[in-house]
This record gives structure tokens, sequence and C-alpha cells, in this order.
């Protein structure tokens, strides 16, 4: 397998990836929780929790999205199984997050 072919599979999962650990990044150390929420959403109830915990769930989804990258070279059908199941869990674990610490 070439380089050509590696990054043609594997190139926009970890694009996603390292998106995701950026934004991860910004919220668990900056605490910078205007980059997901836009700046004329409501204040939230725990601003550091809110920040904390998106962050941990940021890096939940990078973690997903490497393992589907390298589920890709193995069987296409798992690594799309994995992500959406993956993505139903993040989306069930943010609505409780904002539930807790949000609007």
């Amino acid at each position: 397998m070439t380089t050509d072919q590696i990054l043609e599979t594997a190139g926009i999962p970890l694009l996603l990836f390292v998106i995701l650990i950026y934004y991860g990044m910004r919220l668990w150390f900056m605490k910078d929780i205007s980059a997901i929420r836009g700046k004329n959403k409501p204040p939230v109830k725990d601003e550091e929790n809110y920040a904390k915990c998106a962050g941990k769930l940021m890096f939940f989804f990078a973690v997903a999205t490497l393992v589907m990258m390298l589920l890709l070279f193995w069987n296409t059908y798992v690594a799309v199984a994995e992500i959406i199941i993956c993505t139903v869990i993040l989306g069930i674990l943010w609505h409780n997050m904002n539930a807790k610490y949000g609007d």
C-alpha cells in the first residue's frame, strides 16, 4: 500500500481527528465555549464544567474517528457502523451534558 492510497483512504478521518483534537484542547485547557456555542447563545449554568465535559466528549469522538480510520483498512462496513454508533453515543452524552451544565 502506497502513501497515496493511505491518504486517499484515511485523509478525511485524519483531518477530522486533528480538528476534533484542536477543539477538544481549546475547550479543555482554554475553557473557550464560544468556539462551539456561538456568540448569540445564552450563557451556560456552569461554564467551567461545561467546557471540561465538552472537551472530554470531543476527545472521545476524536478517538472514535481514529478507530474508524483504522477500521477502514480492514472493513468499510464495520468502520461506518462504528462511527454511527459513536455519533449516537456522542449525541446522547452531549444532550445529557447540556441538560446538566448548559441552558
